[in-house]
């Protein structure tokens, strides 16, 4: 009998407690005790624009004085022709490399290459004349009267008087280091550009010459003549100024 009982005991609790919680949720909140709220509107303040910010002077800058540029002094005519003319007394000894040109009418009917040594000291010069490949194919050893020719194995071939021989070279000017004011007093002499000046022989037969200069010390870097429709050029490359030579590069003319 106790655990019927015990069941029906709970069972009346239940009831109990479900019953009192149904009241309570049906039964509306009564409203007289809610407190009323005011709600009290503030005037509204005008309030004063903020002042605009005053504007900041613009500041001048300095004046920037102009920049004096200095340009190198430009050397007169005759100023030009006398730092050529110095090299007579300056050049002791030169080996350069060279590319001559020979043009007719505008077309090219000849180039040669080659290497030019000058001792002033015995007043030697000797030219050799290069292939394609570089090598030596004729050499010329004079002492400016007589002139040695010799082949590509450095074998004597025949002597020329060194006159006859220079007569007979398209570009003459090429041969007269140590002599440029001899070769001005034969000619007369304009500048046309600052490092370029321009021969005509003062007799004989015509023909122009133009000698450019190097920019650094007014030594030649290159000879042009033209005479009617001959034109020849020689480049002068790799030029190397009082520098030591080996003597037994000029041959026999030296013991």
């Amino acid at each position: 009998m106790k655990p019927f009982i015990n069941n029906l005991l709970v069972l009346g609790i239940g009831a109990m407690i479900a019953g009192g919680c149904s009241s309570k949720e049906s039964e509306p909140a009564s409203t007289s005790q809610l407190p009323v709220i005011e709600v009290i509107e503030q005037p509204v303040i005008p309030t004063e624009p903020a002042p605009a910010p005053k504007p900041v002077p613009e500041s001048k800058a300095a004046p920037v004085p102009p920049v004096k540029t200095v340009s190198a002094p430009t050397l007169t005519e005759q100023e030009t022709v006398s730092r050529f003319n110095q090299w007579d007394q300056k050049l002791l000894s030169l080996k350069t490399s060279f590319v001559q040109t020979t043009e007719y009418d505008g077309v090219q009917v000849s180039q040669s290459k080659g290497i030019l040594f000058y001792n002033k000291e015995h007043q030697l010069l000797r030219l050799d004349t290069l292939g394609e490949d570089g090598n030596v194919e004729q050499s010329a050893i004079t002492n400016k009267k007589d002139i040695l020719i010799l082949d590509e194995s450095g074998k004597h071939v025949t002597t020329l008087s060194w006159q006859e021989w220079q007569q007979g070279q398209a570009n003459q000017a090429l041969f007269d280091f140590g002599n440029y004011t001899a070769l001005i007093e034969r000619h007369h002499v304009k500048r046309t550009q600052p490092h370029q000046l321009v021969l005509t022989p003062k007799e004989g037969d015509p023909y122009t010459l133009y000698v450019t200069l190097s920019e650094k010390d007014f030594f030649p870097t290159e000879l042009k003549i033209e005479s009617d429709l001959l034109v020849t050029r020689a480049q002068l490359q790799q030029t190397q100024k009082n520098q030591p030579l080996d003597l037994t590069l000029f041959g026999g003319f030296v013991k």
